[in-house]
């Protein structure tokens, strides 16, 4: 589903990405972890087409990203691809319901089958009965499964998480990790997970760290 070979990526005089080759498959759910200014969400930025390396190919369901333009990689990213966030980036002035609802809207999914999508996540995620809750009025745990819940809502084939569980406790972190998980599973999507966490990167079927050398089993 998603392979980059010999991925490059410089700011100035500063290499951040030198040579990272990556395979991911349909169904996996691999972690990436690295020292803080390894590259790591420099690294899912280009993943996610919104910016372009230096050098190298990145592929995602057999399409090279350096051959799409602005639009297209936008497109792709809106119908192909969740993200989740440590700042969680749920929106302040729409209810958990409509969060959810966002991206099913921009995919032009039907009223009917919206609802049915976003009352069945938010059951998933232990969110049931807060549906006109406004962010403000949620827990950091509770917002980040509102941004899990949003991130499945359209079934991407590929997930990507930066940090989801860095502000969070450790018990909200642990349930946060397990929803995330189980959410990627049961859609049979690729999920790519950034972490600072050896506990959080233990969720993963594979752990490679990030550093001079690329990428590397870890």
């Amino acid at each position: 589903m998603l392979a980059l070979r010999g991925v490059r990526k410089s700011y100035g005089a500063r290499q951040v990405l030198a040579g990272v080759d990556l395979d991911l498959s349909a169904g996996e759910y691999v972690a990436i972890m690295g020292e803080s200014g390894a590259g790591k969400s420099t690294l899912l930025n280009l993943i996610a087409g919104l910016e372009p390396p230096d050098a190298g190919s990145i592929r995602f369901e057999e399409r090279e990203l350096a051959a799409l333009d602005d639009d297209a990689l936008s497109l792709l990213r809106r119908a192909r691809m969740g993200f989740v966030f440590q700042a969680f980036h749920v929106l302040p002035y729409l209810s958990v319901e409509r969060n959810v609802a966002l991206p099913l809207l921009l995919n032009r999914v039907a009223p009917a089958e919206s609802a049915r999508r976003v009352a069945e996540l938010l059951a998933a995620v232990g969110l049931a009965g807060r549906e006109e809750s406004l962010p403000r009025e949620l827990s950091g745990g509770e917002t980040q499964r509102v941004a899990i819940a949003r991130a499945l809502a359209h079934r991407p084939q590929l997930v990507l998480a930066d940090e989801p569980t860095g502000n969070l406790d450790s018990a909200a972190a642990a349930l946060v990790l397990r929803l995330l998980r189980d959410g990627v599973e049961r859609q049979g999507a690729a999920g790519l997970l950034i972490t600072h966490s050896a506990a959080a990167a233990a969720t993963a079927d594979r752990v490679l760290r990030l550093g001079p050398d690329g990428l590397l089993p870890a």
